[in-house]
């Protein structure tokens, strides 16, 4: 039976055919009947069963001019749709019949993708049930003839020939969704794709041509990836990751396996018995890590040469964004320009905001776009915080529904499970489940965020027309509720007062979460001190509290689990300001400059600044991204500790302010540095 609302999806997305008539779908065209040109499945083909094979041709009358080598683009597109259904049942080489150098792929989207209420479109997008739009079409866009690159061509066999040889790829990717709570891609989507690219790979005849073969689908992927990913409102998980697997395989989804098992390299240790028959040494795993980096970000270039936007590509750019961040640290600009690229197509494929379109989206899908931009989102406000620059993806612009506190498990089996799950939410969206699952860490995450866009709206704001102590304060004020309404479960701060603390990832998770709570609060306190010169005692119980915690949370290890470089950002990220702080105030005091009322626990927080910089030392190993930032600050902490411990005469003006950015907290002592090492986080402008 059709689906109501499928009846009523509107017709904003519809092509027009240049007599003003609208297109029809390609089953309707071929059989000469009447179609009523619904969105992504025409009422006629959904009625007859035939969801699969609806679509509409972005120029069905167009051919090539046949002779020798060519063929017509109707015959090119029903062979290459058979290459990778034929290979993969049959194991014959039979894509040899396929053309070969000259081979059209599908034109770039002509869809520039999401366009919103102030587009040159929008006024008669939204007016246009109410009258028959005839425009003259002659001049747009239709399918251009793009012969494949032999340079292009080759790289994508490579990739292929790596992708084959690197089984290690499928045991990280299980290990990595075994292990890890930040997961962001659902793990059936990467599960999917890692069994269907084997199937591809291990379908090749190899008593015949195989790099014919392998090219033969690398201008399938190609073509695939040229296409939109087309759903609809009754469509099952399976379908959806049919879409993009099997014969519609595309390189954004074998992009995610590369950048999925980099990830999960990055915390698997050296012992591990799978990596070590591939990689017995050092210089081997980085080999194999240089490689991960190369292949994901190359399948993101052909993906950006097809221009089409979709969740799943959003999916890849933010594995990639991380994996980057864990090779050439978190300062890079190599991480700091994927993150870019992730706000971009958050945006072009309008997953910053619930539309009318997702009407016509599955619940699945929709929750895991929500994820999607969930991600993205947070990651932008950390990466922003770190480098104190201006996020990309502004919360004012964006529609701040968080994905629901369901597991995968309840989302993909939908029915009376998935409708239990709902039932078993409160009222501030929280499951009540004991367990600590992937959706659950990925909401908490999400709506800290948007408190950390808003604290940063002052910190890195001019400070012009607005009150930096009442806004701050209610920032604060909201985050603590946000805070005390979560799950107990989640909050580290309850949950590490327990005998039970059960799995390191687990741990280490929500101790991430709660110094990102912290962090955000830090900020704010900062920043009235920094611009009204109070609220110092506000803002060193913030860093004291942090500092102690980031201690007593790198105690905790497990030797199947390599959290180093996480642990490095951890130190780097939340550790260093708070510990700045702290250790710049002891030395005024040292001074008799100091600005705390009472006095600090001097003691306590020469101890734990003791064994920070001790961390520093070895919490980043050589190679690691954030290697030479730990090795930095820890110098230049010594340094300021040895004042405060064994005071030599020094310039008054090198501490003017203990609170004026890590900058020139880190830099004051060797103003003639030649090197010039800039941490680069002065979040304030200065003030006149």
């Amino acid at each position: 039976m059709p689906d109501s609302n499928l009846r009523s999806r509107q017709h904003r997305s519809h092509a027009v055919r240049r007599n003003g008539s609208l297109q029809s779908c390609e089953p309707c065209r071929k059989s000469k009947l009447r179609c009523d040109h619904e969105r992504p499945v025409c009422g006629r083909c959904l009625t007859k069963n035939m969801v699969s094979g609806c679509f509409y041709h972005p120029a069905p009358m167009t051919k090539k001019v046949t002779g020798g080598s060519t063929r017509s683009a109707r015959g090119s597109r029903g062979r290459n749709s058979q290459l990778i259904a034929s290979s993969s049942t049959t194991g014959a080489g039979g894509g040899s019949a396929l053309p070969r150098q000259n081979t059209t792929l599908e034109s770039a989207s002509a869809s520039p993708g999401y366009l919103g209420s102030t587009s040159y479109s929008a006024i008669l997008a939204e007016h246009r049930p109410e009258f028959s739009l005839n425009v003259d079409n002659s001049s747009m866009p239709t399918t251009l003839s793009q012969s494949m690159e032999p340079e292009r061509l080759q790289t994508g066999v490579r990739l292929l020939k790596l992708l084959q040889n690197l089984t290690i790829c499928d045991s990280l990717i299980r290990r990595y969704y075994t292990r890890v709570l930040v997961a962001v891609i659902p793990e059936i989507v990467t599960m999917s794709i890692v069994r269907s690219a084997r199937n591809v790979l291990g379908a090749l005849d190899f008593t015949e041509d195989v790099e014919d073969q392998l090219q033969n689908t690398v201008r399938k992927v190609s073509q695939n990836t040229s296409r939109p990913l087309s759903t609809y409102r009754s469509m099952t998980v399976e379908q959806y990751c049919a879409a993009f697997t099997g014969q519609n395989l595309r390189w954004e989804a074998i992009g995610i396996i590369f950048a999925t098992a980099g990830m999960s390299l990055s915390s698997t240790p050296e012992s591990d018995p799978d990596l070590y028959q591939v990689a017995a040494d050092t210089s081997a795993r980085e080999r194999l890590r240089a490689q991960l980096v190369e292949a994901s970000s190359t399948c993101l270039t052909f993906s950006d040469q097809a221009s089409s936007v979709n969740e799943l590509l959003g999916f890849c750019q933010y594995s990639s964004f991380v994996l980057l961040t864990h090779v050439y640290g978190d300062s890079s600009y190599q991480a700091w320009r994927r993150l870019r690229e992730l706000s971009a197509t958050i945006y072009a494929a309008g997953l910053h905001q619930d539309s009318p379109m997702d009407d016509n989206c599955p619940f699945f899908l929709r929750q895991w776009r929500r994820s999607c931009f969930a991600a993205a989102f947070s990651a932008d406000k950390n990466q922003a915080t770190f480098v104190g620059r201006p996020p990309s993806i502004n919360y004012r612009y964006s529609t701040l529904t968080p994905p629901l506190d369901i597991s995968e498990r309840s989302i993909v089996h939908g029915g009376d499970e998935l409708n239990a799950a709902i039932a078993r939410l409160d009222r501030f969206g929280w499951s009540a489940e004991d367990e600590v699952d992937r959706a659950s860490v990925l909401r908490l995450r999400f709506i800290l965020a948007v408190y950390r866009e808003r604290a940063l709206e002052i910190a890195l704001g001019t400070g012009e027309h607005s009150d930096t102590v009442q806004n701050s304060d209610e920032i604060i004020k909201q985050a603590r509720e946000s805070w005390a309404v979560c799950p107990v479960r989640l909050r580290y701060d309850v949950s590490a007062e327990g005998t039970e603390s059960g799995p390191l990832t687990k741990s280490f998770t929500l101790l991430h979460i709660y110094l990102d709570y912290l962090y955000t609060i830090f900020l704010l306190q900062r920043t009235v001190v920094k611009r009204v010169n109070t609220g110092h005692e506000a803002l060193f119980d913030t860093s004291r509290t942090m500092l102690s915690n980031i201690i007593k949370g790198n105690a905790d290890s497990d030797p199947a689990f390599d959290l180093s470089r996480h642990r490095a950002w951890v130190f780097l990220y939340y550790g260093l300001p708070s510990a700045s702080v702290l250790i710049l105030e002891l030395l005024h005091q040292n001074q008799g400059i100091g600005t705390y009322t009472t006095a600090l626990p001097r003691a306590e927080i020469i101890r734990n600044l003791s064994v920070f910089i001790s961390c520093l030392s070895w919490v980043a190993r050589p190679g690691h991204g954030n290697y030479h930032t730990c090795k930095e600050a820890e110098r230049k902490l010594s340094h300021i500790l040895d004042q405060v411990l064994d005071p030599q005469p020094i310039e008054d003006l090198a501490f003017h302010d203990a609170t004026s950015g890590l900058y020139s907290l880190l830099d004051w002592y060797h103003p003639s540095n030649p090197n010039n090492w800039d941490f680069n986080s002065e979040y304030l402008p200065p003030q006149n």
